[in-house]
């Protein structure tokens, strides 16, 4: 690749380098003998250079979709990833699952603001099952109207330590990709705050303990 760019810097001077020796020659040729001469030197290193500015044209011309194309990761990874961070967040106090509810938008539509998602994680004969529950809401058009569940969709499969299998998915494999992107995007944001919220009521809990003493 520095290759190609030292070439197409070298092409734009050797240009530059014509013309310039060209005007400074231009009160021994004609106007006519000039033109001609210019235009025939540029088009023969224009020729030289061709195959170098081949090569780095398709270079950059499929350097985007390849880089999109290796960063893709397929249904099953995102869900693994989805699994990483909600079992990040743990299990609460007497229960032998994890179970975590998370709010944000996946249909962007505006009048039902946001999407319930749930997380549910637990322990089968042959590794672990995770359960995502997507429910979608309508509204009754009015102002400060109230959300009806319009939709429940499930997301069900099985992991172990190498592999993630889906057994249950209520999405087509389309929409999968897209909508388990937004989803982990999601549970990521969410955990950002839910880490803001823990640093300040344990900010809040050393006041009280000083103010105690």
């Amino acid at each position: 690749m520095e290759t190609d760019r030292l070439s197409l810097i070298k092409f734009f001077l050797s240009v530059c380098a014509i013309i310039s020796i060209e005007k400074m020659s231009i009160h021994r040729q004609t106007g006519i003998t000039l033109i001609l001469k210019a235009i025939f030197q540029i088009i023969l290193v224009g020729i030289i250079s061709m195959p170098t500015l081949q090569a780095h044209t398709l270079f950059y011309l499929s350097e985007r979709p390849l880089d999109k194309l290796e960063n893709k990761k397929s249904p099953e990874e995102i869900l693994k990833d989805i699994h990483k961070e909600v079992t990040e967040l743990g299990k609460r106090e007497n229960e032998y699952f994890i179970k975590r509810e998370f709010h944000f938008d996946l249909d962007e539509n505006p009048t039902n603001t946001e999407e319930h998602i749930v997380v549910l994680i637990y322990d089968i004969e042959q590794g672990e099952r995770m359960v995502v529950q997507v429910t979608y809401f309508e509204t009754d058009g009015l102002a400060h109207s109230v959300k009806y569940a319009k939709d429940i969709k499930l997301i069900s499969c099985n992991l172990d330590s190498e592999k993630l299998k889906i057994e249950k998915c209520d999405f087509s494999k389309k929409e999968m990709e897209p909508l388990f992107s937004d989803i982990l995007k999601g549970i990521q944001e969410e955990k950002k705050i839910f880490k803001l919220i823990d640093k300040k009521d344990v900010a809040h809990s050393e006041i009280k303990s000083e103010v105690a003493r």
